[in-house]
């Protein structure tokens, strides 16, 4: 009975076994919901993907990467930009990603977290990101300006302008383009050097930059949210119009040679720093390298992305966007120059004759018979010596070309209780900051910010990112843990890319841009001389340089003062703990033991037992320095034991590491699931305490 009863409970068992291994026929409530489930989960993916590329598609894109193209030789720069792109970009925005998606917190606690000695890196982005936001509303006021220019019947950078009185000097508008003209006069009112006419301000530039920091506001307390249809339209509605406007452009005069002078490289000029400075610089700026904007995106959990995908994908969009907005730029740049000199010189007489003709014009305006076989200086001076009311209709008519050859350039707690007020401040020192690009010398210092300062910190920034994530935290460690905590493992070739490619490329590149500052010969920028009507090379002041170094300086100055401040606030904490009054004058006073180091190996077996003890290791080396590898060693192998380093035994750095290991371990964590913010065993803590008060008993 007893070998049959087990029999049947065994058989029981066996047959509970296969029918839960078995798997359970869904219901159709639960398929639809695992349907609708997984729609919004790729609908969510989806949608900040595009935000991600909406990102990229800017003023980078659009307006930056053609003005650097023209300015270094077209195709020099171009197939530049594609080298750094792909073994600093592409690698550097990954790392970003897979930051932001690993510990799944903002720009700021993701570098406290990991380096806590670091943690002011995320305080430098934000600051980096103000500059950038004070320059690129001048551009956005210039576009309002344009925009608002556009509504006139008679477009007016079509023509010279209108003028009460007439002389020599305003032949000016016929030695250069109009739209050239209606630039440096009209809109930007432009002085001869930066030096000159800070003190005053343009007043129509003034009014835009005002009314854009009044269309922020707007949208930051209403909180305006981008529907999806949306979203999608203003991503690809460029693409709509930088097409129509290359098919347009393909029609103009000199559009094949232009296409042709832009793919044009020439190997020699990659011996130029300067090249490799504003190519390198442009690859980080375009991609937002830097700015914090990248790891906050990939915060947000919305399933499991390809993140390698997912930066090759935004890489590729920024260069096709480039690529086609330096096409359409070089076109135009093309027909006016071919339409230049005598060409405009024939154009202008052929218009006169016509309007003669027509009765528009009296006789005595119409040229002589041979002006076409003259020089076109000979044409300028023929306009001078017409009396001052056919000059005005001659220069009203003239049409919009240049009379002068132009020739393209081949050189090388408050604010939780009124949200509105923190918007209110922004944007009220957004528009007061933004003040100074509004002078007659604006445009040329928003060119030294773009040029120079920018890029400089950007550098810098991202520098110190490669540095606090290869080689003090450890790349091949951050490769274990985040397959230990994702389930996903990185790609070697990236931890290579990290440790001995982008970051010696960013240390050269930081090298350049100082030598590139601080040369014998001072860099320049273009100016517009008005007597001349046309661009000049105007050398920078050393007090002009004085004020890069100085706001380069003050942006990445949260880098050293976060150690510091937590190092003295951690000082004035401990001196004035309470404890210390409670204890007896005459005991001596015994140090607390340091947190040991646990001593664990994770091997395939020990995984799911040895699981808190290696969070808590990640969440002391975490919090402190990786004392296992030298800074010369970013890619060794880590091992979990702890052992002893003798490259950091100065008694200040191992107190301060020490100090902001035992004070983390006290602050609140939020994070369930990452290296840095797992809750910490309490227990080892207890005995510490128990073997202090062991210790002091034995003492008295």
């Amino acid at each position: 009975m007893e070998s049959l009863e087990e029999l049947s409970e065994e058989e029981a068992l066996k047959e509970t076994k296969t029918s839960s291994s078995l798997p359970r026929k869904l219901t159709v409530k639960e398929i639809l919901a695992t349907k609708t489930q997984n729609y919004f989960a790729q609908t969510k993916k989806t949608k900040k993907t595009l935000m991600q590329v909406a990102f990229t598609i800017g003023l980078g894109s659009i307006w930056r990467f053609p003005y650097l193209c023209h300015r270094n030789g077209g195709g020099n720069f171009i197939l530049m930009y594609f080298f750094m792109l792909l073994l600093f970009g592409i690698p550097l925005l990954y790392m970003e990603m897979i930051m932001g998606h690993w510990l799944r917190m903002d720009n700021i606690r993701v570098w406290k977290q990991l380096v806590p000695w670091l943690g002011g890196i995320g305080y430098a982005s934000i600051l980096v990101c103000i500059l950038i936001s004070l320059y690129n509303s001048i551009i956005i006021t210039w576009s309002i300006s344009y925009l608002g220019n556009s509504f006139d019947n008679s477009l007016p950078w079509n023509q010279c302008p209108l003028v009460k009185t007439i002389n020599v000097t305003d032949l000016s508008c016929l030695q250069t383009v109009s739209h050239q003209y209606f630039w440096y006069h009209t809109t930007l009112s432009a002085s001869g050097h930066i030096e000159e006419g800070v003190e005053s301000l343009v007043v129509h530039l003034t009014l835009g930059i005002f009314a854009a920091w009044c269309l922020l506001f707007l949208t930051m307390i209403t909180g305006l949210k981008t529907p999806m249809p949306m979203l999608i339209f203003t991503v690809f509605l460029p693409y709509i119009l930088l097409f129509c406007f290359l098919i347009r452009g393909l029609f103009l005069e000199g559009a094949t040679a232009s296409l042709r002078h832009m793919v044009t490289t020439e190997f020699s000029s990659w011996a130029s720093l300067d090249l490799w400075r504003q190519a390198g610089g442009h690859v980080l700026y375009s991609l937002g390298l830097g700015m914090g904007i990248t790891i906050s995106f990939s915060s947000y959990k919305v399933g499991e992305d390809n993140y390698i995908q997912v930066a090759s994908l935004v890489a590729l969009v920024n260069l096709v966007t480039s690529l086609l907005a330096t096409s359409i730029i070089f076109i135009v740049l093309g027909f006016w120059t071919s339409t230049s000199g005598h060409s405009c010189v024939e154009k202008s007489i052929l218009k006169l004759k016509n309007l003669i003709k027509r009765g528009m014009l009296p006789q005595d305006a119409k040229p002589p018979e041979d002006m076409l076989y003259l020089t076109t200086l000979d044409y300028l001076d023929w306009i001078s010596k017409l009396p001052q009311y056919l000059q005005y209709q001659v220069i009203h008519f003239s049409p919009s070309c240049s009379i002068k050859m132009q020739k393209e350039k081949n050189s090388i707690s408050t604010f939780r209780r009124y949200p509105k007020l923190l918007s209110v401040l922004i944007c009220l020192g957004g528009f007061l900051g933004s003040l100074v690009f509004t002078s007659h010398a604006g445009s040329y210092i928003m060119s030294l910010f773009d040029d120079y300062l920018i890029p400089l910190t950007l550098v810098i920034i991202v520098t110190f990112q490669n540095v606090a994530l290869a080689c003090i935290y450890g790349a091949r460690r951050v490769r274990e843990e985040i397959f230990s905590d994702l389930g996903r493992l990185l790609w070697s070739f990236f931890i290579v890319l990290w440790c001995y490619v982008t970051l010696p490329g960013l240390l050269a590149l930081t090298t350049i841009y100082v030598m590139q500052l601080y040369q014998m010969v001072p860099p320049y920028y273009i100016a517009w001389n008005s007597s001349m009507s046309q661009e000049v090379k105007q050398p920078y002041l050393q007090s002009t340089l004085g004020w890069v170094t100085f706001l380069s300086i003050l942006t990445l100055l949260p880098i050293p003062v976060h150690p510091l401040y937590h190092w003295w606030y951690l000082q004035d904490h401990i001196a004035s703990d309470p404890l210390e009054k409670l204890q007896p004058k005459k005991m001596p006073s015994v140090p607390p033991k340091p947190l040991q180091w646990p001593k664990h190996h994770l091997g395939k077996s020990q995984e799911k037992n040895s699981e808190s003890s290696s969070k808590q290791l990640s969440l002391l080396l975490g919090r402190g320095l990786n004392l296992n590898l030298p800074p010369w060693q970013c890619s060794l192998p880590l091992s979990r034991s702890s052992q002893s380093s003798s490259w950091l035994s100065l008694p200040v750095i191992t107190s301060l590491t020490s100090s902001f290991s035992r004070r983390s371990v006290s602050l609140p964590i939020s994070r369930q699931v990452s290296p840095a913010s797992v809750a910490v065993d309490n227990s080892e803590l207890h005995t510490e305490t128990k073997e202090e008060k062991q210790d002091e008993n034995s003492v008295q």
